[in-house]
């Protein structure tokens, strides 16, 4: 029960997290908020109070009375000692277990990372992008970018003045719609691999259960380029495909005895 309500706060951004169009921002941004509704929950007692009435409800459905386990010998688990069950459960469970959550979504979403420099030169966060700031940019970027730091900086410098006397989009895929590519390259630049930046690892994970169905032992020998192939198929089963069009395609690469290319003609 306990770990049902703390992690009901993070369904909704775990489900953003996996979507293929996650949004790196915004995920940043809605597990900034998960962190402080779970950090204003762990100060208030009520919140522990409620979970455990709720815990000794059930346990009195099924004749369990509340208890605790020793405290003076146990070494392999939390054994914080205490009076009662009530502060047994919450200073060994509860905290712990919230913590360890607060933690996780610190260092993989919010801690300081180059990849968030980035959005400073979005339009709604453009108003915080210094001259330092736009060095970071170019520092986190300069693998990318064919220029120097000082010609970023001045077309940075350039982008955050007509975004300040342009009503300009909020959403990225809109800003590079009306983005001039000939006048801020390198910005333009900067926002399309800030859209092309991978946030969860659904993808992997699918590309590994999609190989685990193709890789069988009765295929042990299968190539490489044939079970890609066939993975790609797999993972993109949505999209359609022509098979007139792939025949042709594979008739067309060398000559071959049948005649597999058919014409109206």
């Amino acid at each position: 029960m306990t770990v049902k309500h703390v992690l009901s706060a993070c369904v909704l951004l775990s489900e953003q997290l996996q979507a293929s169009s996650c949004n790196l921002l915004q995920a940043a941004a809605e597990a900034e908020v998960v962190k402080t509704q779970v950090e204003a929950e762990r100060i208030d007692p009520l919140v522990w109070h409620a979970l455990f009435e709720k815990a000794l409800g059930m346990a009195s459905s099924i004749d369990v009375e509340p208890t605790f386990p020793r405290v003076e010998r146990q070494q392999n688990r939390p054994n914080a000692p205490a009076a009662n069950a009530f502060d047994y459960w919450r200073v060994n469970m509860y905290l712990p277990f919230v913590d360890h959550l607060l933690t996780e979504l610190q260092q993989r979403l919010l801690q300081r990372n180059e990849r968030y420099v980035i959005q400073y030169i979005l339009p709604n966060r453009i108003g915080d992008l210094s001259y330092q700031r736009a060095e970071e940019i170019f520092t986190a970027a300069q693998e990318d970018l064919a220029v120097n730091k000082e010609t970023f900086v001045r077309e940075c410098q350039r982008w955050k003045t007509r975004c300040e006397h342009t009503q300009l989009p909020l959403s990225l895929e809109s800003v590079l719609i009306d983005l001039p590519d000939d006048l801020y390259p390198n910005v333009a630049r900067r926002f399309h691999l800030l859209l092309a930046m991978a946030v969860p690892t659904a993808s992997s994970e699918r590309s590994f259960s999609s190989m685990r169905r193709l890789k069988t032992y009765l295929r042990s020998t299968m190539t490489s380029k044939r079970m890609s192939g066939l993975g790609l198929l797999n993972v993109h089963k949505d999209r359609e495909l022509n098979a007139a069009t792939v025949i042709d395609m594979f008739a067309q690469r060398k000559n071959r005895r049948l005649a597999l290319l058919f014409n109206d003609n």
